[in-house]
């Protein structure tokens, strides 16, 4: 695709240049932080995605209906995208995002306190898993768009460079829980909440405790 923009603004390809670009990313308190954010919500949806199959078919005993459940639960995904798109400009990034890890951090602990007393039955996973795919779907997009937000001059380059960070972070815990399990849904349970107490926590950081409220961006 050409270049869209004007000579004038192009950024050049010298490495002092990426470097400088590089830096500005990760020093960025916004940027590194909803980065950090993002890989770790990704994990724990990695994780899942890694352990569905044993959970829905050793666990359940689903069997060839597996890919039956797990599209079930993956519905929650695109009625979040479809309501975030509707809501994003009336109600803002934070408020949608920030709301919906609150939510992540409650279905996580239901699920994990569900698994200690080892009363999860299928139509009760089924629907913390969906929820889960729900509040993944309103918070990964506005994520992306709130590192995003300081980044106007060096868009490009910064959201490379988001897109690594997140992608590594996420895969690097989704697998790390993924071989944690064990028969039960316990270690997953577990990993998935203290992933999310971990992104809430840098979030509260990323916004000086400051959670749903715009503030002042210095580019």
């Amino acid at each position: 695709m050409p270049e869209t923009l004007p000579p004038a603004r192009r950024r050049s390809l010298a490495v002092r240049e990426v470097y400088d670009a590089f830096r500005q990313t990760v020093t960025n308190r916004q940027t590194l932080g909803y980065a950090l954010v993002a890989g770790g919500v990704l994990g724990s949806l990695f994780a899942f995605v890694f352990c569905a199959q044993q959970v829905f078919t050793d666990i359940y005993g689903l069997g060839h209906y597996f890919p039956i459940a797990f599209a079930a639960c993956a519905i929650g995904t695109a009625i979040a995208g479809f309501i975030n798109s509707r809501f994003v400009d009336r109600l803002g990034m934070r408020v949608i995002s920030h709301g919906a890890l609150l939510g992540y951090v409650a279905v996580s602990g239901s699920m994990l306190a569900a698994a200690k007393l080892d009363t999860l039955p299928l139509s009760l996973f089924m629907t913390l898993s969906a929820l889960m795919m729900f509040a993944f779907g309103l918070m990964i997009s506005n994520f992306t768009a709130l590192a995003m937000e300081p980044q106007g001059r060096i868009a490009g380059t910064a959201s490379s460079l988001y897109g690594s960070i997140t992608t590594l972070l996420g895969i690097g815990i989704g697998t790390k829980m993924g071989q944690d399990y064990d028969g039960t849904l316990l270690p997953f349970a577990t990993g998935f909440f203290l992933c999310t107490l971990a992104s809430l926590a840098v979030v509260l950081v990323v916004e000086k405790g400051r959670l749903f409220k715009p503030h002042r961006i210095k580019v």
